[in-house]
C-alpha cells in the first residue's frame, strides 16, 4: 500500500489536473513529491492545503508570481513577513483597481456604440466605422 496521496488522488481532492500538479511543481509551487518504490509521486496532506491555499488565492486574482513569494515568506514567519504580505497585497488592489477603471470605460464605451447601432441612424454600421475611424466623417457628411 502506498504512503501519501497519489498525483491522480490529490488531483481529484482539489479539482485541478495532473499536468497542472506537474507544472506547480516545476515551478516550485508545491514541493517536488516523494516516489514509491515503483516511482509513483506520492503527496502528503500538507502538499494539499498547499494546493488549495495556492489555488484560492489564484481565484482573488493573485499570480503565481505572488503566491510564490507569499509560500515564500510565510515560511520565515516575522514581523517583517506580514508588512512584506500587505505590501505585496496592496500592489495587487492598486492593479485591480486600475483595471476596474479601465473596464468601467471600456463598458461606457460599448454602452454608447451599442446604442449607436440600435438608433440605426447609419446606412454603415456606426460602431464598425468608429473602430475604423470614420464615424465623424459620415456624421459630418449627414
Amino acid at each position: 500500500m502506498l504512503d501519501g496521496l497519489t498525483i491522480g488522488d490529490l488531483a481529484e481532492r482539489c479539482g485541478v489536473s495532473r499536468d497542472t500538479l506537474r507544472f506547480y511543481e516545476r515551478e516550485g509551487l508545491l514541493p517536488p513529491a516523494r516516489r514509491s518504490a515503483s516511482g509513483y509521486r506520492l503527496y502528503a496532506e500538507a502538499d494539499a492545503e498547499r494546493l488549495h491555499f495556492i489555488r484560492r488565492a489564484q481565484v482573488t486574482g493573485l499570480t503565481l508570481d505572488d503566491i510564490r513569494e507569499l509560500l515564500r515568506i510565510q515560511q520565515v514567519r516575522t514581523p517583517e513577513s506580514c508588512r512584506q504580505v500587505a505590501a505585496r497585497l496592496k500592489g495587487r488592489v492598486e492593479t485591480l483597481d486600475r483595471k476596474i477603471a479601465e473596464l468601467k470605460a471600456f463598458r461606457r464605451e460599448l454602452a454608447a456604440a451599442l446604442t449607436r447601432c440600435e438608433e440605426g441612424v447609419s446606412e454603415s454600421c456606426p460602431v464598425v466605422l468608429n473602430f475604423a475611424g470614420g464615424v465623424l466623417k459620415e456624421e459630418k457628411a449627414g
